[in-house]
């Protein structure tokens, strides 16, 4: 009886953390690491240092964007040093840079996906990870100014909704496609100080929510996962 306890009590445990790493979403309890073959030679569009040196260790073709150019090099210097210096022998260093402000707006956003769809000889991208995100110091929802609204809006929501209409064409008219989002536990459940933030991630929550429902098609046509 005390093994059956304690089975249950680690197990519960382990629910518990995964539950938590898993920003309170039980759709994502099941989800996995993704596997090599998974991964390896397709494009992945991304933001976030850490990101790419992981996709990059699987064998994808990386193209990374910021709105620091210099940093852009920076990170990809390094995944190249990793693979001179055989620190990690598995990973690639097909890495494209480009520059990329969310709140640029339309007509920038739809360059720089040309720019990504024309990257390796025109592969088109595969993996597009939605993983930037824009955040004022804390304030309460009464005292936030219009200008941290509009900063934190344009980037979290309008920049990352639109480069996701800009690029699910080509994505469609190949017949496949990814898009990853990165939300926060702030999409739902508020916190104080965060209105805006929180806001901005409920508003992408069900915008790829939708995307995801209307994107669901009977196998054998052509359509776009998300995972999120």
């Amino acid at each position: 009886m005390l093994i059956i306890s304690i089975l249950f009590l680690a197990f519960t445990a382990t629910l518990l953390f995964r539950f938590a790493t898993a920003d309170g979403d039980f759709t994502l309890l099941s989800k996995r690491h993704p596997k090599r073959q998974e991964i390896e030679d397709k494009v992945v569009w991304i933001t976030g240092e850490v990101l790419a040196k992981q996709l990059a260790g699987l064998g994808a073709k990386l193209i990374l964007s910021a709105r620091n150019e210099v940093e852009l090099e920076r990170v990809k210097q390094q995944l190249r040093g990793i693979v001179l210096n055989k620190k990690w022998e598995a990973c690639t260093w097909e890495v494209e840079i480009l520059p990329l402000d969310l709140a640029g707006g339309e007509d920038s956003l739809r360059e720089a996906v040309e720019k990504a769809e024309s990257f390796f000889s025109g592969a088109g991208v595969d993996y597009m990870i939605h993983n930037a995100a824009y955040e004022r110091p804390k304030a309460s929802a009464v005292d936030v100014t219009e200008e941290s609204l509009k900063a934190t809006l344009n980037v979290n929501v309008i920049g990352t909704i639109s480069l996701t209409q800009l690029l699910a064409p080509f994505m469609l008219k190949r017949g496949r496609g990814h898009f990853v989002v990165m939300s926060s536990a702030a999409g739902k459940t508020p916190a104080p100080g965060q209105a805006v933030y929180s806001a901005s991630k409920y508003a992408l929550n069900g915008y790829f929510h939708t995307l995801r429902s209307e994107e669901k098609h009977p196998p054998g046509e052509k359509h776009i996962d998300l995972f999120y």
